[in-house]
């Protein structure tokens, strides 16, 4: 193919998807009522210009006090809505569910090789058996049979900490995903470049880039998913190669690799068991299921509590009277003699308070994973047209001042009262993992896995800046990555055993 021959088809292409969306605006169902609020589009590409290429969720919420709740912006005529605040999420992604839980068929995902991820399906059938069978291993009762894999991940945390604290970054990674891998595939990572982490690493890394809304013209203009790697402007194809290799590695090895003789039986082998009896079609869909499910919770879980957890350490670093309140808890309920366990949790208030703020305050997917409308809809008094693209602004709505007062700062007294959680400060998890039917089915895992790290840590470490040259503390900035993921950037801190003691308990002697 020409290159002439390639840029003919890409105008044409252009022109093609304008006119069918804008067909198909001009004939809504619900005319009578106007779009929301935004930032003018210039004809045909719309908003483009308007969409922040650095930490947009910080714009979107700057924007609520020029549009209001509820932001409109045209890309390519794609219709984008963002939702600034709680009650618009509610509202639409849980009372109104069944119109707003469907996902927008994003292409770069799929040139990336992420169609067997579920939490990208479309709301369906298909959707709802991956959804089942997730569920049925990963809700509340059923995570707490993981408990045991989840605390010799930390124990391990903790030697790596002491051994090597600067790399605290690439520990927290390891711990994590061997968690994970430990839990669903029964396999036992290496300490050092395992390839399973380093897989998933990869793979992470691309979708953090390729699944943000807005980052590739491919996810608005379809037809440039035809346009060859080789033509200029066409990187994104030469990146979705290279991500697709890990993307469904990521998914095949481990699955092919996994324990069936270990001293438990990991997840994946359960799943196994619901097909073992069956044959033919049937047994090739539930097959296919399993596989997606166990990748699934190995690909998510490896990566958003892996961010928590970075953001915890960077909070410690900057707020000693934090650190200090908590290590004062740990001795009065724990004590100095062992580590904590999932048995002291419902003593430990201050711990789970920090738990709630690590997710509010820098939460991990900042604009969540964005919904689909599929048809014409009013919602208080303006028209969100079926197809849209709705992402609820989690940043947003976790650093609103009305309900999180001084939102900036790190301040987990802010849900207690008299001792206890306050009911009446709104929980963070209730929007750090998304609402209504497509909130995030590992939630509760993730759970179990911060708190029990932070407590361990907590227990036995310091955390303080480091030094300057002068001996005086080189106090970390608060700098988070742009993306799907959002990560705190490279900071450094000293992190030392807080006494003799607690050397013996981090190395297993106490």
């Amino acid at each position: 193919m020409s290159l002439s021959v390639a840029w003919t088809i890409l105008w044409a292409g252009l022109a093609l998807v304008l006119w069918r969306k804008y067909a198909k605006s001009s004939r809504s169902a619900i005319p009578r009522f106007p779009l929301p609020p935004g930032p003018k589009p210039l004809p045909l590409i719309g908003n483009v210009l308007d969409v922040p290429k650095t930490l947009p969720w910080r714009t979107y919420a700057d924007w609520r006090k020029s549009y209001g709740d509820i932001i409109r912006m045209s890309v390519f005529g794609q219709t984008v809505i963002i939702l600034n605040s709680l009650d618009a999420v509610v509202d639409l992604f849980e009372k109104r569910s069944s119109n707003y839980s469907d996902r927008l068929q994003a292409e770069m995902p799929m040139l990336m090789g992420w169609e067997w991820d579920f939490g990208l399906m479309e709301y369906g059938q298909w959707w709802r058996r991956h959804r089942r069978a997730f569920h049925q291993f990963f809700n509340q009762t059923a995570v707490r049979e993981y408990q045991p894999q989840v605390q010799a991940a930390s124990r391990s945390f903790l030697r790596q900490l002491y051994h090597d604290p600067q790399d605290f970054a690439r520990h927290i990674r390891y711990v994590f995903g061997g968690s994970i891998m430990s839990t669903v595939y029964g396999i036992e990572i290496a300490e050092n470049d395992d390839p399973y982490i380093t897989c998933a690493e990869r793979a992470v890394k691309g979708a953090a880039e390729g699944f943000t809304p807005g980052a590739f013209w491919v996810d608005f203009l379809p037809f440039l998913k035809y346009v060859p790697a080789w033509v200029p402007g066409a990187e994104f194809q030469r990146k979705a190669a290279g991500w697709k290799v890990d993307a469904l590695a990521l998914k095949d090895v481990p699955w092919d690799q996994t324990v069936m003789d270990g001293p438990y039986m990991p997840v994946a082998a359960k799943l196994m068991e619901r097909f073992a009896h069956m044959s033919g079609q049937a047994r090739a869909e539930e097959e296919e299921i399993a596989k997606n499910v166990a990748g699934v919770a190995y690909g998510a879980g490896a990566d958003t509590t892996v961010s928590t957890l970075h953001s915890f350490l960077l909070a410690m670093t900057l707020y000693p009277e934090v650190q200090r309140r908590a290590q004062e808890e740990l001795a009065r309920v724990v004590g100095s003699g062992r580590l904590p366990e999932f048995s002291d949790r419902a003593e430990l208030t201050y711990i789970n308070a920090i738990c709630k703020e690590c997710m509010r305050w820098q939460p991990v997917t900042p604009l969540g994973l964005a919904h689909a409308s599929i048809l014409d809809d009013e919602y208080n008094g303006f028209l969100i047209p079926g197809g849209s693209v709705l992402m609820q602004n989690t940043w947003g709505i976790l650093h609103d001042p009305d309900r999180y007062p001084e939102p900036e700062e790190f301040k987990p007294e802010r849900y207690l009262r008299d001792g206890k959680i306050n009911p009446d400060v709104l929980n963070p998890t209730t929007v750090s993992f998304g609402v209504g039917r497509r909130i995030c089915p590992g939630r509760y895992f993730s759970d179990i896995s911060l708190f029990i790290n932070v407590a361990c840590v907590l227990h036995v470490f310091d955390i303080t800046p480091v030094l300057d040259e002068h001996g005086n503390p080189s106090i970390p900035e608060i700098k988070m990555t742009t993306g799907f993921l959002s990560h705190p950037v490279p900071f450094e801190c000293d992190i030392k055993p807080r006494s003799k003691l607690a050397v013996s308990l981090i190395l297993g002697d106490g």
